[in-house]
């Protein structure tokens, strides 16, 4: 009984540890600019064809990486889903880097939609976040960048919906 005890302590501490250390970790400070070339990086939609990041110019780009499999990121898709219409008609493009395979990435989209385009993560996408402060490269993480590139905000792990409301507002005010 007191080996059983004890491993349940232990992982019982752990587990407090863990979400301690990740409830007061402190969110990246954005550099100045993207990683070169990631604000015009080329991934392949749901249907395979390639698009660019750059394709929307002159636009803030909201970049959500996110997975299927991933609880956190199936929780945030919701909220991103809802607010994308407001922000969309306010120059704020929302984006999603799905880091799965073609066929999960469409069979979720497929039983819930998502109203904003959608690119597949190739096995180095998420490499290059780790300049931007990801180094676990971790899901779900989001970046907002401004129509020159340049890294307005980062967040690593769920969004908050107050705390990315507040963010799109200070640069969704632009037609």
């Amino acid at each position: 009984m007191n080996g059983k005890l004890w491993k349940g302590g232990v992982i019982v501490a752990t587990t407090l540890l863990l979400a301690f250390g990740f409830h007061f970790r402190q969110e990246p400070t954005p550099p100045p600019v993207a990683p070169p070339g990631f604000g015009r990086l080329t991934l392949p939609d749901l249907q395979g064809t390639p698009q660019s990041l750059g394709q929307w110019p002159q636009r803030y780009r909201l970049i959500n990486f996110w997975a299927p499999w991933c609880t956190p990121c199936r929780a945030e898709l919701p909220m991103l889903t809802r607010l994308y219409p407001q922000w969309s008609v306010r120059n704020v493009q929302f984006i999603g880097i799905a880091m799965d395979s073609p066929e999960s990435v469409n069979a979720f989209v497929k039983a819930h939609p998502l109203p904003y385009p959608n690119l597949i993560g190739q096995d180095d996408t998420l490499t290059l976040t780790r300049n931007l402060g990801n180094a676990q490269q971790g899901l779900p993480m989001t970046v907002l960048l401004g129509p020159r590139d340049q890294v307005i905000w980062v967040k690593l792990g769920r969004l908050d919906e107050a705390e990315l409301t507040r963010e799109l507002a200070r640069v969704g005010t632009e037609n």
